[in-house]
């Protein structure tokens, strides 16, 4: 394919450019794994938060419940209290009273544990407060950094929407298919579709290529592609038989 060597110098910045649209691009692509990010980190501040209410809500049930089971054993109390006067034998007594005994110790027990429960939690309750201070202030240091990182997003696309723009002028001028072989090439080798000879190799794959086509490629009139990564080839030195001192196209 018949090209200049002023093509190829082009090509060469057209390259360098998309190269400063791939890093600006990967640049943009983070953003939103980073704000994903800083959400994640206030959705496990948010969990630990609803995990301690429910634990808080839990110990009131727990409350609830014995404060039932006591109030069971004090009306049984009452209950045998009052059956005491209507039993007419010692034995009756006897194991009546044992019955209110009974009751009176489970009461005492479920006393404690209530008491236990109490204060398990009021000691709830003052960690709240606490965790709730804590997820205000979390909250508001990643909706800050959500902002500044919207911000940067932000740039980021006005940036790389400018220097697609660039890009796009810097192709006017270079055949359609010289730009679709490079575009192509590119693709299939991680963004690099042109490579420069240093000495008789190729600066991408480092293969040693024949000097016919090293001086072909100084020439800088046919399009000429690595026989080993297949990337458009080119060279900032003299083409053969130029004076001396004649300029090269730019790396």
């Amino acid at each position: 394919m018949p090209i200049t060597r002023q093509d190829l110098a082009k090509l060469a910045d057209l390259q360098e450019q998309d190269r400063r649209i791939d890093v600006l691009a990967a640049a943009l692509a983070l953003v939103p794994q980073d704000i994903a990010a800083l959400r994640g980190e206030l959705d496990s501040e948010k969990g630990r938060l609803a995990a301690h209410k429910d634990k808080a809500t839990q110990t009131q049930l727990r409350k609830k419940e014995k404060e039932l089971e006591l109030a069971k054993q004090e009306e049984l109390i009452r209950k045998h209290t009052s059956d005491l006067n209507q039993v007419k034998t010692n034995e009756a007594f006897k194991a009546l009273q044992g019955e209110i005994d009974r009751a009176k110790v489970q009461a005492g027990e479920l006393e404690t544990q209530i008491l236990v429960i109490m204060e398990e939690a009021d000691a709830l309750v003052q960690d709240e407060k606490k965790l709730k201070a804590d997820f205000a202030r979390a909250e508001a240091d990643v909706n800050s950094r959500v902002g500044v990182l919207e911000a940067r997003k932000s740039e980021q696309e006005a940036q790389l929407a400018a220097e697609k723009s660039r890009r796009e002028s810097m192709t006017q001028g270079i055949a359609a298919e010289v730009i679709s072989l490079y575009e192509q090439t590119r693709k299939r080798r991680k963004g690099i579709g042109l490579s420069k000879l240093k000495g008789n190799v190729c600066e991408a794959c480092h293969m040693t290529l024949p000097p016919q086509v090293v001086i072909n490629v100084a020439k800088g009139t046919t399009l000429i592609t690595c026989d080993s990564c297949q990337r458009i080839l080119f060279s900032t030195d003299p083409a053969p038989g130029a004076p001396k001192g004649a300029s090269a196209p730019a790396a």
